[in-house]
């Protein structure tokens, strides 16, 4: 029986052929679960609208750190990884704080001066740190004066959960990792995880589904600079999560920031 329906698709094998790659498509790559954090506790003026919102050259994006600003992101990690984004190669220094009060800080561990490339730079807590505390509050901090200014400062701030939903799990796929990370709030597990694939200092399609959500997330609050600020950040960070977004530039560096610095 030659059923109308059959001759189509015989007739039609390259639209037979899009119509599968879309469905392995579909089954490969699923949705990507939202970065919608519900506990969003406002960020100290520790590290709200830090950092400079202007590139060393004209329309580049500054040095942008991909963690939650107006807000205190979360992570269950005792060395979580940190990510920046900088269209700029160079040395940048390192910094990271633990709050004793609401206005008081010390600083954990030495400063170190390390290699950024111009892209997506990876830093997990380096070994001579010591570990973080589950229920302690920090604020990790990268300045650079690479476009031959003053130092420019950004910081982060987070805080160390034990949640009793999260259970150690091991994964099958990237998207599931970031998927179960992102539903519970835990922003460094996700963007690490969604790293994974990232490549020549690039976003990929799970980073980039987390960057715009990042940029979603930000509260708009505080004076009407500091709301402007805010909103030059979240415009960044669109660009920043835009997979064929290429920054100028481009050096390659050493493995120290590559591939995510002392495991």
């Amino acid at each position: 029986m030659n059923h109308p329906s059959l001759r189509f698709w015989r007739n039609n094998r390259r639209l037979a052929s899009l119509v599968m790659g879309t469905l392995l498509l579909i089954i490969a790559f699923p949705a990507y679960a939202k970065y919608e954090p519900k506990d969003r506790k406002q960020a100290s003026g520790h590290s709200r609208g830090g950092g400079s919102r202007t590139g060393c050259k004209p329309g580049s994006i500054p040095l942008t750190l991909l963690a939650p600003n107006t807000f205190v992101g979360k992570t269950a990690s005792l060395r979580p990884m940190l990510a920046w984004y900088s269209s700029n190669p160079g040395k940048v220094q390192f910094r990271l704080y633990e709050f004793q009060s609401a206005k008081r800080v010390k600083r954990i561990g030495e400063s170190k001066e390390i290699p950024s490339i111009a892209g997506i730079n990876k830093l997990k807590l380096p070994n001579d740190y010591p570990e973080l505390t589950v229920g302690k509050k920090y604020f990790w901090q990268i300045a650079h004066n690479n476009c031959g200014r003053v130092p420019i400062v950004n910081r982060a701030e987070f805080t160390v959960v034990n949640p009793p939903s999260i259970v150690k799990k091991k994964f099958t796929t990237i998207p599931e990792a970031v998927n179960y990370y992102g539903e519970n709030e835990l922003w460094y597990e996700a963007l690490e995880e969604a790293l994974k694939t990232e490549a020549d200092g690039k976003s990929n399609k799970a980073a980039s589904v987390l960057i715009k959500e990042l940029a979603l997330a930000e509260i708009l609050t505080g004076s009407e600079d500091e709301i402007k600020i805010i909103k030059r950040r979240v415009d960044d960070l669109e660009k920043i999560s835009l997979p064929k977004y290429k920054p100028k530039n481009r050096k390659p560096a050493s493995g120290y920031s590559r591939s995510g610095c002392c495991r």
